[in-house]
């Protein structure tokens, strides 16, 4: 079996939706002959922690570097949990660290995985970014051992691309040299969508997926008198929640004896005061239950609940993004209402699986008409509600690592 070195900074006991793919490479390239060590950093001051997600993983194989960087520091200090202000603000400090908030961590990073290196033997190194000092650490083991680089990207630069990163333009300049040069010194480069090897100008397209182990939970529906909203994640100001209100609204006034059926189960990360503040701006107060965040199996156990799920994003660059719970619920076998524009991620996932629907401000009607219509089909009982459906199995976490073992085969 082939030994392979991943070098990530986001690993459990972090938790939400970044380590969704590191954890799975680790835990499924076994299966295809892959024996894959993590390089990831010591303890950190985080948003949430999801140490369950390490139990029963052989933890022989995970190597924790020290590191310099700011989360690590905060941790040393006693700091636990990462506070909204401090997100909210960092990106107004982002050109006090080049690449990004993590360069502290690069150096120890390198001379750990030099030591594991000269230990394995390892066959090949992939880093995965955000953040993408990972890539840093990576291209200096591949350059001192001569071994083949695979770079990782599951966003543009952080959420952001480069030009929206940073304020200067001398950080800008040096952030586009940086992917030019992480382009020309790998072995390959992997995107998780379309639209980010579009910006990178190449890539091959390696998407997230739906964490096989944990999509077996997903059960039908029990409650038959009520018809169940599903919101899953973070939810903030900042996300776009009030579309799907918007909607409920014109459900009220055209079909007031439906809406009467309606309640909103969140399950993940949210500001509750803000969130029943605009449950109460719309006249919605009382029909949501606001559970936050979970672990995982308890997730899923409450939000199968759900007869339809709700996903919204911003008009910011976010649209070009695919987050990782869409493919979760893909796998809940669950229409997908979608507050995004057509040129979006998850419109062309929507549309490639014929999921459900998406929406923006001027079909709203629309959307109505279609929710509408699946309340219509669980009162009468013709709502079939199949998890793992079949258009859902190529998102799988077990296809994601495939391809990538693929790609392994081809450079090893």
């Amino acid at each position: 079996m082939k030994k392979v070195l991943l070098v990530c900074y986001y690993f459990p006991p972090l938790g939400l939706g970044g380590v969704g793919r590191p954890l799975n490479l680790f835990k499924k390239l076994p299966a295809f002959d892959y024996d894959c060590h993590i390089l990831t950093v010591k303890p950190v001051t985080y948003r949430h922690y999801e140490p369950e997600l390490l139990e029963g993983l052989d933890k022989s194989r995970i190597f924790r570097s020290g590191s310099h960087d700011p989360q690590r520091l905060m941790y040393l200090l006693g700091v636990r949990k990462l506070r909204d202000r401090i997100l909210k603000n960092s990106r107004q400090v982002s050109d006090k660290f080049f690449p990004d908030s993590k360069m502290g961590w690069v150096k120890p990073a390198i001379r750990l995985g030099r030591t594991l290196v000269n230990n394995y033997r390892y066959a090949a190194v992939v880093s995965t970014s955000p953040p993408v000092s990972s890539h840093l650490v990576a291209r200096q083991l591949a350059r001192d051992f001569d071994i083949p680089w695979v770079a990782d990207f599951r966003d543009f630069w952080t959420s952001f691309k480069v030009e929206d990163s940073f304020a200067e333009k001398k950080n800008i300049e040096k952030g586009l040299k940086l992917l030019d040069e992480i382009k020309k010194n790998t072995a390959a480069v992997t995107v998780v969508n379309p639209t980010i090897a579009e910006y990178l100008d190449t890539g091959e397209i390696i998407t997230n997926g739906y964490d096989s182990d944990t999509a077996q939970l997903w059960s039908a529906p029990q409650d038959t008198e009520r018809f169940y909203i599903g919101l899953l994640g973070n939810q903030n100001e900042n996300k776009a929640v009030e579309p799907l209100f918007k909607v409920l609204t014109v459900l009220r006034e055209t079909a007031p004896g439906l809406f009467a059926r309606v309640k909103i189960i969140q399950v993940g990360q949210v500001d509750k005061e803000w969130f029943e503040s605009v449950l109460e701006k719309y006249g919605l107060s009382g029909r949501g239950e606001i559970h936050g965040f979970q672990k995982r199996r308890d997730t899923v156990r409450l939000l199968s609940e759900a007869s339809l799920f709700y996903i919204g994003l911003d008009a910011s660059g976010e649209q070009k993004i695919l987050p990782a719970r869409m493919f979760d619920l893909l796998a809940s076998g669950r229409p997908v209402l979608a507050y995004v524009a057509a040129e979006s991620e998850i419109a062309r996932l929507i549309d490639q699986t014929a999921a459900g629907m998406y929406f923006n401000d001027d079909t709203v009607d629309k959307a109505a008409a279609y929710l509408r219509r699946h309340i219509e089909k669980s009162v009468s009982g013709e709502l079939t509600i199949t998890p793992l459906p079949e258009y859902a199995r190529p998102y799988s976490s077990e296809a994601m690592v495939e391809k990538f073992a693929r790609l392994l085969d081809g450079l090893t």
